[in-house]
């Protein structure tokens, strides 16, 4: 598990305890239809609710690269049962390395059900012999994972009564002639899958990821140096942020339990409070990049010196550190994303991003600052709306 997964804290009161493989049944689905459309009749035949959660995150420890899915979600409180439909196939066809496949192995699948809690088995031996009332399902492969690892030699020790495959029901062996042929076993890496599912119910799902910001009318002037900047990297992995989620950044929080984010309101009201200004307007005067990591960038439209944003930028760090908030970086730079750069080929656009660029300088007026939430879903970056501070 990387760093940053292991130092997050698990916020969610129903996380109480490390998943074992006995308490997770895995479902297999091919289909024609769509997560949406597969949702909807999941809910309609079991009375479920599953709903559209942010991307279910899968890591790739050989690589340190995160693979996002689909993924819907619904937690039975009465029976403490977690319920996940996972697309099985990434759809960014950008990935050159990693996993396109959730699960490596079983790349005809569409879906992946996940059943985790008591009476999962049960549950799981309805789910599969019901959902084949739903139209245009082509396959249905169940496993209930049993084996148990034994820690000392780090081999599968499998039950005696039964013998699984991955998404196969039990495999009845019908007296026939001895063969000297034998059978190809696949194993799924339970271990490294349990990782995954546990982090996105401890932190990824639940956890939320949140910012301060400000919302202003985009200008036309604004829009022909982006497309600009766009065309320019074209050849590269250049991922633009949409017209409609254009915001100046004043501070990045990161991600945050529930219970913490209305600390964080609580405080922020009362800073913006004793420190409010009617109209605030900005002047955007170059185009600039940080880098996340090594040849990762987020170009950026920067801004001149704003005292008021200075200052109110300042206070914010004062108090979220005073009061063991969070660690705000005091030398964070407010800014207006133009789009993040991956994995960036051509290594001397790093200074033509600088100096290509001439920013014909212009004012813009400042919205009232919003915490927003960032959520990935189906690949793309959206923007919630948390709280309005005006």
């Amino acid at each position: 598990m990387s760093l940053e997964r292991a130092n997050m804290n698990k916020e969610l009161s129903e996380i109480h305890s490390e998943i074992t493989d006995n308490e997770i049944t895995i479902i297999g689905i091919a289909t024609t239809i769509s997560g949406f459309s597969l949702a909807q009749d999941i809910n309609t035949l079991f009375e479920t609710k599953l709903k559209l959660f942010k991307d279910f995150e899968s890591y790739n420890k050989e690589i340190d690269q995160i693979t996002y899915f689909k993924n819907y979600y619904y937690y039975n409180p009465l029976y403490r049962l977690k319920n996940f439909l996972i697309a099985n196939k990434n759809n960014d066809n950008k990935i050159l390395i990693g996993n396109k496949n959730l699960i490596k192995t079983k790349i005809n699948f569409d879906y992946i059900y996940i059943l985790i809690g008591r009476d999962h088995v049960k549950y799981a031996e309805k789910f599969a012999d019901q959902i084949t009332k739903i139209p245009n399902i082509s396959l249905i492969k169940t496993i209930y994972p049993s084996q148990n690892i034994n820690k000392k030699n780090n081999k599968i020790q499998n039950p005696k009564s039964q013998t699984l495959n991955l998404f196969e029901e039990n495999i009845i062996t019908p007296k026939i002639s001895k063969t000297n042929k034998k059978e190809k076993k696949e194993n799924l890496n339970i271990s490294q899958f349990i990782e995954d599912i546990e982090f996105n119910l401890g932190n990824a799902m639940f956890e939320k990821r949140i910012f301060l910001a400000y919302k202003f009318s985009v200008t036309k002037k604004l829009l022909e140096q982006r497309q600009n900047i766009i065309s320019h990297f074209g050849f590269e992995d250049f991922n633009p942020t949409s017209i409609e989620n254009y915001h100046l950044t004043l501070h990045f929080i990161g991600n945050t339990s529930v219970k913490q984010m209305q600390k964080i309101i609580v405080i922020c009201q009362e800073i913006f409070k004793d420190n409010k200004q009617e109209e605030i307007e900005i002047s955007i005067d170059k185009v600039d990049y940080f880098e996340i990591k090594k040849n990762n960038l987020v170009v950026y439209f920067g801004i001149e010196k704003n005292i008021y944003l200075e200052k109110i930028k300042q206070k914010l760090v004062e108090v979220f550190n005073d009061k063991n908030i969070t660690q705000l970086q005091p030398q964070f730079t407010p800014h207006i994303t133009i789009g993040k750069i991956k994995n960036l080929s051509d290594k001397t656009k790093k200074e033509e991003i600088k100096k290509l660029f001439s920013i014909e300088k212009q004012t813009l007026t400042l919205s009232p600052v919003i915490l927003f939430e960032s959520i990935s879903i189906d690949n793309s970056i959206r923007y919630d709306i948390v709280q309005i501070f005006d």
